[in-house]
């Protein structure tokens, strides 16, 4: 007899899954969420303060780092990479994140392995500074293969509409970037290709390939907070700095950057040698040590650089034609 488990789908561990998200989510929330996991819907507020409030959202996934987790059999880093991604693009814009929402579509319910994931997710949330009000956990065996599963996210973020960082850079400003972890959530196909390539076991070096994307929410807002001047912001994520950088870039400047000027971690080199990567596809794929960027002044980039942890000018803006170059 036909049943909706010998199709794929078993319910039979979903209630328990439910009240192990609902407890981990409690770990992760502001005073503004009125009603978050367990209903159909999360409801939440607007933070006071806010004279003219804007919503600012964004949402992403992990992509192919997930496979990754799952041949190393660690799951407990990529909720975190889930949030950063959606966390920080929002940044850009000035915004403070103030709910997130996962959704984790798996092969087979395994509720130890979505329980890891999860509770990433949350840390990821405290780190983020919002509220993890919900999600989706669906049963796709149709679509994700046996022991894999994927992962994604959206976030809400306000800002004061006056305040917004839209303008985009300017001739004249420096670029202040702020290191990040390694190689956060991009280039893992590639990754992966050079790993099987090499018979390198991903295991042994699970710390650099599942170190998880920095969250830089707390110290940007801070500096905007405090009323520095920052005509855009980029968050490097695929495409790496000249993919990124130029969203905010005017039709009349370039972004002219100095590798020299910060560090790169081990972590990249390593791949670059192993896979006999060219430096041209190095920095088309990868964030090769800095995260995300600022542009403001230059006459006030070295204040802003002491008040970021790690930041270092790392370049100017130039007359150009809308590209990033590297000195």
């Amino acid at each position: 007899m036909a049943d909706y488990a010998t199709a794929g789908v078993d319910r039979s561990s979903h209630g328990e899954m439910v009240r192990r998200i609902a407890t981990l989510a409690g770990q992760a929330s502001r005073p503004e969420v009125l009603d978050g996991v367990g209903f159909f819907a999360a409801a939440c507020r607007l933070p006071e303060g806010y004279r003219e409030p804007v919503l600012v959202s964004g949402t992403d996934n992990v992509g192919t780092k997930v496979l990754l987790a799952s041949t190393i059999g660690r799951h407990d880093t990529v909720g975190i990479d889930c949030v950063a991604m959606c966390a920080n693009d929002i940044l850009t814009m000035g915004a403070e994140p103030l709910f997130f929402l996962d959704y984790l579509s798996v092969h087979r319910l395994e509720a130890e392995v979505a329980a890891q994931v999860v509770a990433g997710v949350a840390e990821g949330c405290r780190r983020a500074r919002c509220a993890l009000v919900g999600g989706e956990t669906a049963q796709s065996g149709d679509i994700i293969q046996p022991g894999g599963y994927d992962l994604s996210g959206t976030v809400v973020g306000v800002a004061e509409r006056s305040r917004l960082v839209r303008a985009g850079a300017r001739v004249g400003d420096a670029v202040v970037g702020l290191p990040s972890a390694g190689l956060h959530s991009n280039g893992f196909s590639l990754v992966r290709r050079v790993l099987a390539a090499a018979g390198v076991d991903p295991a042994a070096h699970a710390g650099d390939l599942l170190r998880p994307t920095r969250i830089y929410v707390g110290e940007v807002l801070g500096v905007l907070a405090a009323g520095a001047s920052v005509h855009a912001m980029a968050h490097v994520t695929g495409g790496g700095l000249p993919g990124n950088l130029d969203r905010v870039l005017p039709a009349d400047a370039d972004a002219v950057l100095d590798p020299t000027t910060w560090r790169r971690p081990p972590v990249f080199d390593w791949l670059q040698g192993l896979g006999g990567i060219d430096e041209a596809e190095m920095r088309r794929v990868f964030n090769l040590g800095i995260g995300f960027c600022l542009f403001a002044p230059a006459p006030e980039a070295d204040a802003l650089c002491r008040r970021l942890p790690g930041a270092s000018v790392v370049g100017e803006v130039v007359p150009g034609a809308g590209r990033v170059r590297f000195a």
